[in-house]
C-alpha cells in the first residue's frame, strides 16, 4: 500500500519540477513587471478604443454604440480640415527638419567647417527645448502688427508691410520644422561619424567631385538613418499641440491636436468623439513608427569595415566659411533669436513691437509670481511647483522603471520578455494626446483623476521608453559574463542588478535621468488634457497666461521655463557628454 500510495507522486514529479523550474523568482518577477506595463500602456488606449465606438445623443444625456463618431469626423465642418491642416504641417515639418538636419550633420562630422566642436552642442538645444516656448517667441517675432522684425523692417526702410506673418500654417511648419531638425541630425551624425572614406575615396578616383559623390554615395549610405529621423519627425510634428494652439488655431487653421483639446476640455466638450479623434491619429502614427521598427530600423549598410581607419574630413576651402555661416544661422535662428526677443517682450510692461528702453522693468517677473490676478499667479506658482515634483519625481520612477525593464529583456529569458520588449516600443508611437486622451477616460471615474498622480502616471507611461533605450544601449556595451560569473557565484539576480549592473551603469542612468527631467519639465501635450486646478504645470501655466493676450507676462514666465531647461540641459551635456546623444 506504501508503494502505490507514492506511485502517483512519483509519476507528478517530472511536473512539479517543471513547475518549479517555470515559477523561479527572475521568471515571477518579469511576468510581474510585464503585467503592470501591460496595464499601464495597453488597458488606456484599450478604453480609449472602446470608447471612440460610444456615440452621445444630441442632448448629451445618453450614449448608444455605433459608428457615428467616426462618420462624424468626415462629415464635420471642422474636422477633416483639421486633417488635412495635421498632413501639410507634418509633411512640411518633416522636409524643413530633414533638409536642416541632414546638412548640419555633414558639415559637423564630415567637412573642416570651422569651430564644428563647439557649434555642435548647440544645434541640439531646439531638441530640449519647449516648442511652444519657440512659438510663442516666433509670435513676437513675426506677427504683423507687434513683430518684433517686421517693426525692425519697418524703421529701417522706412515701408509700411510687414516682412513676415507667422502666425498661420506655414509659421507651424517654420517652428516646428526649426525645433525637430535635430531629431534627424542626431539619427544621422553617428553613422557620418563612423562612415569608411575608402568609399567615398572610391568615387573621387573617378572623377566624381564633392556635390557628386555626396548624393550618390554618403547620403544613400546614411539613407537608413535619414528615413528613420523623417518618419519620427512626421509622428511627433503630427502630436504636436502647442505650436498650432498658438500659432494657427486662433486664425482659422485648426489641426487634429488642438480640435481633440476642444472635444477634451472645451464648451461642446465630448469625449467619445475625441476618443475616436485620437485613434485615427493613433493608427496613423503607430503605422508609421512599425514601418520605422520593422523595415527601416533593422536596415544598415556597411559603413565601416573591420580594418582601422579614420573619417576623411572632407576640405571645403572657402566653402567651409558658408558652412560656417550657415550653421551660426541655424543657432541664431533657432536658439539666439527666440530667446533673447523673450527677454526684450518680458522687459516691457506693455508690448507694442518696438523696444522702448526707457520702459525696460523687471516687474513682470514679479507679476507673474507675486502680483497680478491671483488665478493667473495660482496657475504660474502651481506650474512651478508641479513641473519640479513630476519632473524629479517622475524622472526617479521611469528610470527605475526602464533599468528594470532593461535588465530584463537583455540579462534574462523569463517569462514576459517578449512582451516587455514589444510594449517598451508601443508608448514612442501615440502622441501624447493621444494617450492623455486613453489616460482620461480610463481614469476620470478614479480617487486619481483631478490628482498630480494621474499626470505622474502619463508621463511615466508616455516616456518611460526613452530612458529605456538609453539604458539598453549602454546594457549591450556591457559583457554578460559579469553577471554569469555573479549568477554562478550563487548571487540572485536583484543582487546581481544591484552590485555589478547599476554600478556599470550610473553614467547613464544620470543621464537618462536628466533627459527625462527636460522631458517632463516642457511637457504640455498630456498636461493640457489632464490638469484640473491646482494641478497645472509650468507648461500649462504658460498656456493659461496665453489666453489673457498678455505677451509680457505670459514671455516672463517662458523665461523662467526656458533657464531651468537651460540649466537642466548644461547638466545633460555636463555629465553625459556629446557621445550621450550622438553616439
Amino acid at each position: 500500500m506504501t508503494t502505490e500510495a507514492l506511485s502517483p507522486t512519483r509519476e507528478r514529479s517530472p511536473l512539479n519540477n517543471r513547475l518549479r523550474a517555470m515559477l523561479t523568482q527572475e521568471n515571477i518577477i518579469t511576468l510581474v513587471v510585464a503585467i503592470i506595463v501591460a496595464g499601464a500602456v495597453v488597458v488606456p488606449l484599450a478604453v480609449l478604443f472602446v470608447s471612440s465606438f460610444k456615440v452621445l445623443d444630441p442632448l448629451g444625456w445618453d450614449t448608444t454604440w455605433g459608428f457615428g463618431n467616426y462618420v462624424e469626423m468626415f462629415t464635420d465642418r471642422i474636422i477633416p480640415k483639421a486633417f488635412l491642416n495635421t498632413l501639410i504641417i507634418s509633411s512640411g515639418s518633416t522636409i524643413l527638419a530633414t533638409f536642416l538636419g541632414v546638412s548640419l550633420a555633414w558639415i559637423n562630422a564630415r567637412t573642416n567647417c570651422p569651430g564644428r566642436d563647439y557649434l555642435e552642442p548647440y544645434n541640439l538645444i531646439p531638441f530640449f527645448l519647449s516648442p511652444f516656448i519657440g512659438a510663442i517667441a516666433w509670435h513676437n517675432l513675426g506677427e504683423p502688427q507687434t513683430g518684433l522684425l517686421n517693426n525692425w523692417v519697418r524703421d529701417i526702410f522706412g515701408v509700411d508691410w510687414a516682412l513676415i506673418n507667422i502666425d498661420n500654417i506655414y509659421g507651424v511648419i517654420w517652428v516646428t520644422g526649426i525645433f525637430f531638425a535635430p531629431l534627424v541630425y542626431l539619427f544621422v551624425v553617428g553613422s557620418l561619424r563612423r562612415m569608411d572614406p575608402s568609399l567615398e575615396d572610391s568615387a573621387r578616383t573617378t572623377g566624381a567631385g564633392l556635390i557628386r559623390t555626396t548624393m550618390t554615395i554618403t547620403l544613400p549610405l546614411v539613407m537608413p538613418g535619414i528615413l528613420s529621423g523623417a518618419i519620427i519627425v512626421f509622428v511627433t510634428s503630427a502630436g504636436e499641440f502647442g505650436v498650432p494652439f498658438k500659432l494657427s488655431a486662433p486664425y482659422g487653421w485648426e489641426t487634429l491636436t488642438t480640435q481633440i483639446f476642444s472635444k477634451a476640455v472645451g464648451d461642446d466638450a465630448n469625449h467619445f468623439l475625441g476618443a475616436a479623434m485620437s485613434m485615427a491619429l493613433g493608427i496613423i502614427t503607430v503605422l508609421l513608427i512599425w514601418i520605422q521598427q520593422r523595415y527601416i530600423a533593422p536596415r544598415s549598410f556597411t559603413t565601416v569595415t573591420g580594418k582601422g581607419f579614420r573619417p576623411n574630413v572632407l576640405d571645403l576651402g572657402p566653402w567651409r566659411w558658408v558652412a560656417f555661416g550657415y550653421n551660426l544661422m541655424f543657432i541664431a535662428v533657432a536658439v539666439v533669436l527666440p530667446i533673447v526677443c523673450l527677454i526684450i517682450v518680458s522687459l516691457h510692461p506693455v508690448w507694442t513691437g518696438k523696444i522702448v528702453w526707457a520702459d525696460i522693468t523687471t516687474i513682470n517677473y514679479v507679476k507673474t509670481l507675486f502680483w497680478w490676478r491671483p488665478d493667473a499667479i495660482a496657475a504660474a506658482t502651481n506650474g512651478i511647483v508641479n513641473s519640479l515634483i513630476l519632473a524629479f519625481g517622475g524622472a526617479s520612477i521611469a528610470m527605475v522603471m526602464a533599468l528594470v525593464i532593461s535588465y530584463m529583456i537583455h540579462r534574462t529569458k523569463g517569462f514576459g520578455v517578449r512582451m516587455l520588449d514589444f510594449l517598451s516600443v508601443v508608448p514612442i508611437g501615440f502622441p501624447g494626446i493621444v494617450l492623455a486622451m486613453g489616460v482620461l477616460v480610463t481614469y476620470i471615474q478614479t480617487p486619481i483623476y483631478a490628482t498630480l498622480w494621474i499626470l505622474m502616471l502619463a508621463y511615466i507611461t508616455r516616456f518611460f521608453p526613452y530612458g529605456q533605450r538609453n539604458i539598453s544601449s549602454i546594457m549591450l556595451a556591457i559583457s554578460e559574463e559579469l553577471d554569469q560569473s555573479s549568477r554562478m557565484a550563487g548571487a540572485s539576480w536583484f543582487t546581481t542588478l544591484w552590485r555589478i549592473t547599476i554600478p556599470l551603469l550610473k553614467p547613464g542612468l544620470f543621464a537618462g535621468w536628466i533627459l527625462l527631467f527636460i522631458i517632463f519639465l516642457r511637457e504640455l501635450s498630456i498636461s493640457i488634457i489632464l490638469f484640473t486646478t491646482g494641478t497645472e504645470t509650468l507648461s500649462v501655466g504658460v498656456y493659461y497666461l496665453t489666453n489673457f493676450e498678455n505677451e509680457p507676462l505670459t514671455a516672463a514666465l517662458s523665461m523662467a521655463q526656458t533657464v531651468l531647461l537651460l540649466i537642466a540641459i548644461y547638466a545633460f551635456r555636463r555629465f553625459a557628454g556629446r557621445e550621450a546623444l550622438t553616439a
